[in-house]
C-alpha cells in the first residue's frame, strides 16, 4: 500500500505554483505596460488628458508631458477639443488638477473655448467615466486618450469597460519620473482595477 504524501508537501507545491504564476503574470503585465505602441496617427473629436497631482497649484513636469502631448495633437489638427480631467487632489490645494492643466494649456497657446474641465474625478476610472459624460453631452463619438505609456494599458481597459465608442491611445514617455517605480506602482493599481472590474461585473 502506497504511503500518502504529507498534505504539507502538497500545500507547499501549490503555494510555489501560485508564486511562479503570479510572477509570470506580473512580468507579462509590466512588459505590456512598458510597450504600449506609439500611435502617431491618433485622431478624434476630443483629446482626454488624464490628470495627476499639481505642485504649488502648477502642473508638475510629469503632468506637463501629458499636456504637451495634447498640445501637439491639437496643433497638428488631430483633435478639435480637449478635456482636462482631474479633481481636487488634496483638500489644502487651491486648484483642481483640471484647473492647473487648463492654465498650462492657456499659457501654451490653446484657446479657452477649446478646453473643457472635468473637475470631479479622483481616480483614473472616474477620469474616464466623467469625461465620457461630457462627450455624450457634446455628442462627440471619438476620443484620444493622452497619458503616460505605463498608465495607458489600464486606461484603455477602463475605456473599453465603459463602452467608449471610438477611442485611440496616444502614450507619452516620461523623462521627469522614475519609470521603474511607476511600473511597480501601476502594477498594484492594475491588480486593484481587475478586482474592481470583477466586483462591478458581479454587481456588488
Amino acid at each position: 500500500m502506497k504511503k500518502q504524501r504529507p498534505s504539507w508537501k502538497r500545500t507547499r507545491r501549490f503555494v510555489w505554483l501560485c508564486v511562479v504564476v503570479g510572477l509570470l503574470w506580473v512580468s507579462i503585465l509590466q512588459y505590456r505596460m512598458a510597450n504600449v505602441p506609439d500611435n502617431a496617427s491618433a485622431a478624434g473629436e476630443v483629446g482626454i488628458i488624464l490628470g495627476s497631482s499639481l505642485k504649488d497649484n502648477i502642473a508638475t513636469p510629469s503632468l506637463q508631458e501629458r499636456l504637451d502631448g495634447g498640445i501637439k495633437l491639437f496643433k497638428d489638427g488631430k483633435i478639435k477639443h480637449i478635456i482636462v480631467s482631474g479633481g481636487l487632489d488634496r483638500t489644502e490645494f487651491q486648484l483642481t488638477e483640471a484647473e492647473g492643466m487648463r492654465n498650462y494649456l492657456l499659457e501654451h497657446g490653446i484657446a479657452d473655448n477649446v478646453i473643457m474641465m472635468e473637475q470631479e474625478a479622483t481616480s483614473t476610472y472616474e477620469n474616464l467615466l466623467f469625461s465620457q459624460r461630457f462627450m455624450l453631452q457634446q455628442k462627440w463619438n471619438s476620443a484620444v486618450l493622452i497619458t503616460h505609456r505605463y498608465h495607458m494599458l489600464r486606461a484603455m481597459e477602463m475605456a473599453e469597460f465603459l463602452n467608449y465608442r471610438q477611442v485611440e491611445a496616444y502614450p507619452v514617455d516620461s523623462k521627469a519620473v522614475n519609470n521603474s517605480w511607476n511600473l511597480i506602482r501601476e502594477t498594484l493599481a492594475h491588480v486593484k482595477w481587475k478586482l474592481d472590474k470583477l466586483r462591478m461585473a458581479l454587481g456588488s
